[in-house]
């Protein structure tokens, strides 16, 4: 009875060594994990938008969305207020196109290039022929369920995202099957504060006074 009372307290020993080894970075990504489960919440635009659309695992995308306003909500692993929201979707059954963003004002999308934009919008298409075509869904939306309504001024964002669902409960091991684990969240930066300047910008002499901090 003793040894093995000693075995356990050995174990939660050892579990919460490596608890707070990891510290807060291990609590905050399983805390970003819960968020990305699914994208819930309102939408508005200043002006009447037209979304309804639903795509099945993303097999089976149907219907037609685009929607430019504000988000309300939990969307794209974050908690929203009232935050710039874009959503385009069309779909056949065998064919479909998403983009979606939480987050990124309109004028920082369009400052990017088009593969940023892209990449910000997690643009991929879906439906047997648009998988093969591409982009190809990543693991944020690979398995998962896009609900999108918007009739007029207002609308709503039901989307349950089941990989990220086991990515969740898997993430209490350390396993990270979608690779977010330590990833900031946060709208995407526009394409002109994402590219430093470089010493070719510079007069001669004034290179030399980058703070470090600036070089990457």
């Amino acid at each position: 009875m003793t040894r093995c009372v000693r075995r356990l307290s050995t174990t939660g020993l050892l579990a919460f060594a490596a608890l707070a080894a990891g510290g807060c970075g291990y609590l905050r990504d399983r805390g970003n994990d819960a968020m990305d489960v699914a994208d819930v919440g309102f939408t508005f635009s200043e002006r009447p938008q037209f979304a309804a659309y639903y795509d099945f695992i993303p097999v089976a995308p149907i219907g037609y969305g685009d929607v430019e306003g504000w988000f309300a909500g939990i969307g794209g692993g974050q908690i929203c207020l009232w935050a710039p929201h874009t959503e385009r979707s069309y779909g056949l059954i065998l064919w479909g196109q998403e983009e979606v963003n939480f987050g990124t004002p309109k004028a920082d999308l369009d400052a990017m290039t088009e593969e940023r934009r892209n990449e910000a919008l997690l643009f991929q298409r879906t439906g047997l022929i648009g998988m093969i075509q591409g982009p190809f869904p990543g693991p944020a939306y690979l398995i998962s369920c896009p609900h999108y309504v918007h009739l007029g001024w207002i609308g709503g964002v039901a989307s349950p995202r089941y990989l990220e669902m086991l990515d969740f409960a898997l993430g209490w091991t350390t396993f990270d099957i979608c690779g977010d684990d330590g990833v900031p969240r946060g709208a995407a930066p526009s394409e002109e504060s994402a590219i430093p300047p470089t010493a070719t910008d510079e007069t001669p002499g004034e290179a030399m006074k980058t703070p470090i901090s600036h070089i990457k």
